[in-house]
C-alpha cells in the first residue's frame, strides 16, 4: 500500500467519525426546553401579601355592613307597612260600623220617646214588657259589640268633648241641666255627642210671688 493511500483511508476515518458525532442525539443529555421537562419551574401562583388581605377584609366587613344596614331598612318598611295595613283595617271597620249605628240611632230614639209617653195604666201589660225586654236586648247587644251611652244626667259637668249645648239657660255654669238626645261611643271615639242643655252662670229669675 502506498503512503498517499494511506493518508487517505485515515482521512476518510477522520470525516466518518466527524460525521456520526454531528448526527448523534447528543449523547444521553436531556432537552430543558421540552414542555414535559417541569423539573425547576416556578409556580406562578403566589400567594396574596398581608396588605392584600386586609384591604379584601376591609371591603368585606364594609359590604357586610351595607347589607346589614339594607337589611334593617327593609324590615322597618315591612313593620310601617304592616302597622299602616292595620290602621287601614280598623279605620275601615269603624267607618263601615258608623254608617250602620247612623242608621240605627233613630230606631233607639224611638223607642225610648215611646217609652217615655206609655201610659201608667199600660205599664204592667206583657205585650209593653215584652217590648221592654226586646230593646233591653238589643242595646245590650250593641254594646258587645262596643257601643257605649254617654251620660247626661242633669247636674252632671259638662263636657265639650262629649256633650252639644244646644242652649243655654239660667243656672250653675257648666252643669248639664237637661238632656235632649243622648250620645254614644263606639270603641272608645264618639260618633252621636249628647244633645244637651247646660247652665250659662246666671242666677236663675227668683219664682214669681203668688
Amino acid at each position: 500500500m502506498s503512503l498517499f493511500s494511506q493518508d487517505n483511508s485515515a482521512s476518510s476515518q477522520q470525516n466518518a467519525a466527524q460525521t456520526d458525532n454531528s448526527t448523534s442525539p447528543a449523547g444521553n443529555q436531556q432537552d430543558d426546553s421540552h414542555p414535559n421537562n417541569t423539573q425547576g419551574r416556578v409556580n406562578p401562583q403566589t400567594e396574596p401579601s398581608l396588605e392584600e388581605l386586609k384591604i379584601a377584609l376591609t371591603t368585606a366587613q364594609k359590604d357586610l355592613e351595607n347589607m346589614t344596614t339594607i337589611a334593617q331598612r327593609t324590615m322597618a318598611d315591612l313593620q310601617n307597612f304592616k302597622r299602616h295595613t292595620d290602621e287601614d283595617r280598623n279605620n275601615l271597620t269603624l267607618f263601615a260600623n258608623f254608617h250602620f249605628l247612623q242608621a240605627i240611632f233613630p230606631v233607639i230614639d224611638n223607642f225610648q220617646r215611646a217609652f217615655q209617653h206609655i201610659p201608667e195604666n199600660l205599664i204592667n201589660e206583657e205585650w209593653i214588657k215584652g217590648i221592654f225586654a226586646m230593646e233591653k236586648q238589643f242595646i245590650s247587644t250593641l254594646t258587645n259589640l262596643g257601643l257605649q251611652e254617654i251620660p247626661c244626667e242633669p247636674g252632671s259637668k259638662f263636657d265639650p268633648n262629649l256633650h252639644e249645648a244646644i242652649s243655654q239657660c239660667p243656672g250653675e255654669k257648666d252643669l248639664i241641666l237637661q238632656c235632649f238626645e243622648k250620645g254614644y261611643l263606639f270603641k272608645n271615639q264618639v260618633i252621636r255627642p249628647s244633645k244637651i242643655m247646660v247652665g250659662s252662670g246666671e242666677a236663675p229669675p227668683p219664682p214669681m210671688a203668688k
